[in-house]
């Protein structure tokens, strides 16, 4: 199964963010995986965006999964490297008692 780990910056971006550590995209995967139950035949991408305009995060990312049927992103105003399980779980409206470890970072 191939995974998509991209970054994309809008034409007029004050400035690119760094490239994605795999450690860092393996991580964000791995909890998306976690908090929504999914097998390793459903592709979970990972981008982190820049963004100039005003009203939004310098970068953001954005967590996808990717089905046969269905589409679902979330986004999360930070950098990839700051994003903790809890902000994955509160993207996905996942339950603290879900029993996933929130302390780890």
């Amino acid at each position: 199964m191939t995974t998509l780990s991209v970054m994309i910056s809008p034409p007029n971006a004050a400035r690119r963010p760094d490239r994605l550590p795999p450690d860092v995209v393996g991580r964000l995967r791995h909890w998306v995986r976690t908090c929504l139950r999914l097998d390793d035949e459903v592709v979970v991408s990972v981008a982190q965006l820049a963004c100039p305009d005003a009203g939004c995060a310098p970068v953001e990312t954005v967590l996808a999964v990717l089905t046969p049927k269905t589409t679902v992103h979330r986004t999360i105003p930070l950098p990839a490297d700051r994003i903790t399980v809890a902000d994955v779980q509160a993207a996905f409206a996942i339950p603290v008692s879900s029993g996933l470890d929130r302390s780890a970072s």
